[in-house]
């Protein structure tokens, strides 16, 4: 029925193509409107649905919409492919594979557009509107299979590079030093990096990465279900709920994550959540600050990994990167907005190139 654009010879761009696809065709059997898919790029980089641009006939006039194709969309990815959505120039929609009730009410409130591979449907553009929830898949969708670079020791290193850019080109026992992780993986990150379009070999002039943005946003992208889980040590109940205010963690090896370190960044959030990445000395740390074991706890305990120089000034504070994703990785709106400030006072000249 529709005239497909190729975004893609890789088996993820398939994978999205053939997403696209299908939640286009149910959604114009369900609605009989068309969302008809365009061959024009909307950003200069590379990324899911990044060249996919949708356009609906209204009786109210032409409607352009820019498409994240997410084939598995959570609460810890929405934030990423919300951010990714706010590059674009054109309105953002999701298309996924599924979207539960809960989701697609979190959308519809977030005024975000979708559609999924099951009749779902969310469109607020009048005159028309278009709210479907509630059809659910007849079989799980297949989950994406992460190549070794988006694995969790693979995520390793490629935070240090897109912190430090000029890694690329460093030794292969420099780079598992400032990742923490086995000499071995670094090469077959670098190879799958290299396969993937992601970082060139420039002979004697040496290695250097590429494609960085789009590098930043698979990464933000894997970061709350292939890493993050493995480097929760515990979680934490506090006496006070404001004991982070006048704690200090630099004597304890650790720093703030989250939303204290954004809330210390921007002045502009109300921490909720309180994430501390340890080093070292977490007991110390939990007994000067009265922190009680506790399943529920707003307090989230996770081991620091990165080894990196000191051009980040912050001290008390993870990493932008890291506060961006865990942000991200709430799904929360507030949380999705401060991630927003800090990628644009911290990370957007990170990932410039070069």
């Amino acid at each position: 029925m529709y005239n497909y654009m190729n975004i893609g010879a890789d088996k993820v761009a398939r994978r999205a193509a053939e997403l696209l696809r299908n939640a286009l065709d149910l959604f114009h059997e369900t609605t009989g409107l068309e969302l008809v898919p365009e061959a024009e790029k909307v950003r200069d980089d590379a990324g899911l649905g990044t060249d996919t641009l949708l356009r609906l006939q209204t009786p109210g006039g032409e409607r352009n919409f820019a498409v994240a194709a997410r084939p598995r969309l959570t609460v810890e990815t929405l934030g990423a492919a919300v951010h990714q959505l706010g590059h674009f120039p054109h309105k953002g929609m999701i298309v996924t594979d599924y979207v539960n009730p809960r989701m697609a009410e979190r959308l519809k409130e977030m005024n975000i557009p979708f559609l999924d591979a099951v009749g779902n449907a969310y469109l607020n553009e009048p005159p028309v509107y278009v709210y479907i929830r509630g059809n659910k898949p007849q079989k799980k969708a297949p989950g994406e299979v992460a190549t070794r670079a988006f694995r969790p020791a693979g995520l390793k290193v490629l935070f240090v590079l897109l912190c430090q850019p000029e890694l690329a080109g460093a030794p292969y026992r420099q780079i598992a030093h400032a990742a923490g992780v086995a000499l071995g993986t670094v090469g077959w990150v670098i190879t799958d990096l290299k396969a993937q379009g992601f970082l060139v070999d420039r002979g004697t002039r040496g290695r250097r990465l590429v494609n960085r943005e789009a590098l930043l946003e698979r990464w933000v992208t894997a970061w709350p279900e292939q890493l993050r889980p493995r480097l929760l040590t515990g979680r934490y109940q506090a006496a006070n709920p404001d004991w982070w205010k006048q704690a200090r963690l630099h004597d304890y090896q650790a720093c703030w994550g989250g939303e204290v370190a954004a809330a210390k960044l921007t002045h502009y959030l109300k921490p909720e959540r309180v994430t501390i990445y340890a080093w070292d000395k977490a007991g110390q740390l939990l007994f000067a600050n009265k922190l009680k074991k506790h399943p529920g706890g707003e307090v989230e305990l996770l081991e620091a990994f990165w080894q990196l120089d000191d051009r980040w000034q912050q001290r008390e504070l993870a990493p932008p990167l890291i506060v961006y994703a865990d942000l991200l990785a709430t799904g929360d709106a507030r949380n999705i907005e401060t991630a927003g400030m800090i990628y644009e006072q911290e990370l957007a000249g990170l990932v410039g190139e070069y």
